[in-house]
């Protein structure tokens, strides 16, 4: 379905220009009583006030659940499955998820698993929920302080992008979602690479960043196109996720602070290191891909030299095979291989580095 209101579209993503009449044309094929919003605390507040379709949904059909990434947990998804039930939410209604990723992962799973699956349209909030976590289908909760541990993977109706939305983050969000883009760049686009570093992040200009975030997430629906189910290049988006998600997962255990934009980032200096020993990246591309991350995410935390806690939770990887770590590397900017099953003591040493 694309979208007659948006900047730029295709099936099932636009890039939205006036985010009430994309919403208001999607939603008509519904009945008002049937379609419920899901928002966070935050989005409540930053958010809601620009999405006039909110105006028309009857206020017995919202639902605000608590922020942050330690509520992204099945408590909170019981809630919403309590809620949907006593609206009398049958299996021809819509969830419309309003929020950053932790939302849509969240909502997408609630919406998924409910009467065995509802409809649910995105609208991301955050940048790194638009670039990265409301598309492609991956839906799901922390469980047992793992990331992602639990969920499944289920296309929404419709993903819309508004950038508009992106004037309510701090600069720490945006450089978190940022991150992901730069992750597309360098599986799949060496121009975009160049383009992205020359990025001012500090002018914080939405209309030059808008084409930059539309091109990234193409890559990411190209890839997923070809692979919705992760059983191979589909893993090309993984680079950076495997030290990435470990050093989250040591946050979410620890009590730490740790987004995951910035954890992703480290996880790529990480893996470049990698990348070069193993996957024959230039010394050259190596040091620029860590040169570019330290400017603009500073130097690597203390986690890193926590190298045996860190294999520990890189062993949960969704990505292992036979008890191996496996890694997405890069051979050259824009371009990578899946694939990569590199022992703890090479991920030792290229940790102590």
């Amino acid at each position: 379905m694309k979208m007659k209101n948006s900047i730029y579209s295709t099936d099932g993503i636009s890039l939205s220009g006036n985010i009430t009449a994309d919403l208001n044309d999607i939603c008509r094929d519904f009945p008002s009583d049937k379609i419920f919003v899901l928002l966070d605390q935050n989005t409540s507040e930053n958010c809601r006030k620009r999405l006039e379709l909110l105006s028309t949904v009857p206020e017995q059909n919202v639902i605000i659940i608590q922020d942050g990434e330690s509520n992204k947990n099945l408590d909170q998804v019981q809630a919403v499955w309590q809620f949907l039930g006593e609206q009398m939410a049958d299996r021809k209604s819509l969830l419309v998820n309003v929020g950053g990723g932790m939302l849509t992962d969240l909502g997408g799973f609630a919406a998924s698993t409910y009467k065995r699956g509802i409809q649910f349209i995105n609208v991301p909030t955050t940048l790194l929920a638009m670039v990265d976590a409301s598309v492609g289908g991956k839906t799901g909760v922390n469980f047992r302080g793992l990331k992602n541990e639990v969920g499944l993977i289920r296309q929404a109706l419709h993903v819309f992008l508004y950038p508009p939305f992106l004037e309510t983050l701090d600069d720490e969000n945006l450089r978190s979602g940022f991150a992901e883009m730069l992750k597309s760049a360098l599986i799949k686009d060496p121009q975009l690479w160049n383009d992205l570093k020359a990025f001012n992040l500090d002018a914080r200009s939405y209309g030059d960043l808008a084409p930059l975030l539309w091109r990234s997430v193409m890559i990411k629906k190209e890839i997923v196109d070809l692979d919705p189910n992760e059983n191979g290049i589909r893993k090309a988006l993984n680079f950076g996720h495997t030290v990435g998600h470990a050093l989250e997962s040591q946050a979410l255990h620890t009590g730490r602070k740790m987004m995951h934009g910035y954890a992703v980032a480290y996880g790529m200096s990480v893996e470049a290191r990698l990348s070069g020993r193993f996957s024959g990246l230039t010394e050259e591309d190596r040091d620029d891909i860590i040169a570019v991350i330290r400017k603009i995410y500073g130097k690597l935390p203390e986690q890193i030299q926590q190298q045996k806690e860190l294999i520990d939770y890189m062993r949960f990887d969704k990505k292992n095979e036979r008890n191996q770590i496996n890694f997405t590397l890069l051979n050259k900017i824009g371009s990578c291989e899946v694939n990569n099953f590199i022992s703890e003591e090479d991920i030792s040493k290229t940790l102590a580095v």
